[in-house]
């Protein structure tokens, strides 16, 4: 009974000193005062800076390699989302665009339509769907260019994509399934709004 006793009492010991310490803690940090939010502001656009020169076309090939195991991964289900691919990979300033062109779209017979890639990824190869060839050039400290080959078991396609880098990931901005190609998706889009 005495062992029991001494357990229930250490057991309080414990919470009464935990309970202490919390208090301590809470009056230490109690004179402390919260920065105003324009310095919380510069701070944070501070940390966005660095995290822009930041950005290295090192990270590239995994940026790419990563986007294909997604697409390998939501374009085998049976039921394909691609709106998953989208929300992930674009940048808000393409999928902007985009909606714009839908927007524009609405009520226009089929022959008055912009002509918007509805496969960006895959360009009608089947899954799985391997990354080759895969060549990066910054162009400033937050956008670059991505060049590579995208290949299927009898297919292979060339890409270019413009990338943009933000809250410390790069983004899809723009791309083309030649990168000869004189004008760019968003190119085409933008045409398309302006007529």
């Amino acid at each position: 009974m005495h062992v029991i006793t001494s357990l229930k009492t250490r057991n309080k010991m414990r919470k009464v000193i935990l309970s202490i310490s919390v208090i301590l803690l809470m009056c230490a940090c109690g004179g402390q005062t919260q920065k105003p939010a324009s310095e919380n502001d510069s701070a944070t656009a501070s940390v966005e800076r660095n995290d822009q020169k930041r950005a290295s076309a090192k990270d590239i090939p995994d940026f790419v390699k990563s986007v294909y195991n997604k697409v390998n991964e939501v374009m085998s289900q049976q039921v394909v989302n691609t709106s998953v691919l989208d929300s992930s990979f674009f940048a808000p300033s393409y999928t902007e665009l985009y909606k714009k062109v839908r927007k524009a779209e609405e009520g226009k017979s089929f022959d008055n339509m912009c002509f918007v890639e509805y496969m960006p990824f895959t360009q009608g190869l089947i899954v799985p769907i391997s990354i080759t060839d895969i060549k990066a050039n910054m162009l400033t400290d937050n956008a670059a260019e991505v060049f590579y080959e995208m290949r299927d078991k009898e297919d292979v396609v060339k890409m270019w994509w413009h990338l943009v880098y933000a809250n410390g990931e790069w983004r899809i901005d723009d791309w083309k399934n030649d990168p000869e190609d004189e004008n760019s998706m968003a190119d085409r889009m933008r045409e398309y709004l302006a007529k």
